[in-house]
């Protein structure tokens, strides 16, 4: 039923955590869990080996998460893709899988993401408001018809993701707002709001949310103005 698909790169701190969570419900919803890596130099791929249904590595150079996203989605057998960052967890699994079984499985939704908020564990007053504006901003942007939805976490039906080719590879970032825009013509796209999963505030903690944001919003704008990134590398 669902192929989650995880890309990494020197993952080892967290991916025994993201692949385990679902060791309990993987007979109950047909998952088989995906690790596609890209040349990771740490133990990420002997430890993906032994907790994940398959594990495949991108050996020609210049790997990026686009590359890696389509590399793992090949060896998808079902027809629910779920393309999960590794540094993400699911509070409420149950949840999650019945929600996509009861309102996207059989739905006239192609693809759809759920709320992405930061760990609670680590999350700060900051966090709180700024997910909860990308929050806002997504739901308005897939109401209007354009698609939108960050790639923590999205989840697509195998069909349309082969129709629009998957990810755009020669997109180094702003690659999954790309893919719900292309993918929008085939169909509506949507964020499950009550179906929350938490992320890493690593990257927000590193270079600081005015960056990151500066950074999404250039790499979205160029994407659409003029075909590509405005970053060189993410």
């Amino acid at each position: 039923m669902f192929s989650i698909i995880i890309p990494t790169l020197n993952e080892e701190d967290n991916i025994y955590k993201v692949v385990t969570q679902f060791d309990n419900y993987k007979n109950k919803y047909s998952l088989e869990i995906i690790i596609s890596d890209s040349g990771s130099s740490d133990n990420t791929v002997e430890l993906s080996t032994k907790i994940a249904d398959n594990v495949v590595v991108y050996k020609k150079k210049k790997c990026n998460i686009s590359k890696a996203r389509n590399y793992g989605a090949k060896f998808a057998s079902n027809n629910i893709l779920i393309f999960l960052d590794a540094d993400m967890q699911v509070p409420d699994i149950e949840l999650f899988f019945e929600t996509l079984k009861n309102q996207f499985i059989n739905s006239n939704l192609i693809a759809v993401s759920p709320r992405i908020t930061v760990d609670p564990n680590y999350e700060n007053f900051t966090d709180k408001f700024v997910h909860l504006i990308i929050l806002l901003i997504s739901n308005i942007m897939n109401f209007i018809g354009f698609g939108y939805s960050r790639g923590g976490c999205q989840i697509i039906k195998k069909k349309y993701f082969d129709l629009t080719n998957g990810y755009n590879e020669e997109y180094v970032a702003g690659e999954d707002v790309d893919l719900f825009r292309r993918i929008r013509k085939f169909g509506k796209t949507s964020i499950f709001n009550l179906v929350n999963i938490y992320e890493s505030p690593r990257r927000y903690r590193k270079l600081g949310y005015i960056k990151v944001l500066f950074l999404w919003f250039m790499n979205w704008l160029f994407i659409v103005i003029f075909k590509k990134t405005f970053s060189s590398k993410w």
